[in-house]
């Protein structure tokens, strides 16, 4: 790999994890998340957390078979990083509800794109096949999750899920960028 595209993508998985690109670091998680996690909550801002967990773990279902068997090095790095970074936002995202008292049952499925079949499917790919069907979920996923953070940013109002939100909106509209760049053979990661 050439010292430009590994700088590049050293950028790139630097804005991914934790939260992407956000300059406020996000709120902890765990015991101490109560502390310091606004109460004040509405209906968007609920349903904006509620929404993103599924959305989150199937972008984990999507990118985990290329972190694990990908073709390219450069798609493999990013996959992982997406893994951690959405596992991260995953607990974090849970601690806010049980802070907010509205932990509870989350919807069943994710409201993406991706349907489950696409990513079972995955299963059976691998080589180029398996990196030119993850990218192209991945690009429809992670626009998803630019339109459900700016849905938040546009009737939320808490200041931990309007921030996280916009940290969102900022990393998964320059990952769909890359993640097209990438697929469409430019110089993407």
């Amino acid at each position: 790999m050439s010292r430009r595209r590994l700088c590049a993508l050293t950028v790139i998985v630097l804005c991914w994890v934790p939260a992407g690109c956000g300059t406020e670091p996000p709120p902890a998680v765990g015991p101490s998340v109560s502390a310091g996690v606004s109460r004040d909550v509405n209906a968007t801002d609920l349903s904006f957390v509620r929404t993103l967990i599924p959305h989150l773990r199937q972008g984990i279902a999507i990118a985990e078979p290329a972190a694990d068997r990908g073709a390219r090095d450069e798609l493999r790095t990013l996959a992982a990083a997406i893994v951690a970074t959405q596992r991260d936002e995953v607990a974090r995202l849970q601690g806010w509800l049980r802070a907010w008292g509205r932990s509870g049952p989350e919807p069943a499925s994710a409201p993406a794109p991706a349907t489950d079949a696409r990513v079972a499917a995955l299963a059976e790919l691998s080589g180029p096949e398996l990196d030119a069907a993850v990218l192209d979920l991945l690009i429809d996923h992670q626009a998803a999750a630019v339109r459900l953070a700016r849905a938040e940013t546009g009737g939320g109002v808490n200041r931990e899920a309007l921030a996280f939100a916009r940290q969102v909106d900022a990393s998964r509209s320059a990952q769909v960028r890359q993640l097209t760049a990438y697929r469409d053979g430019g110089s993407g990661p």
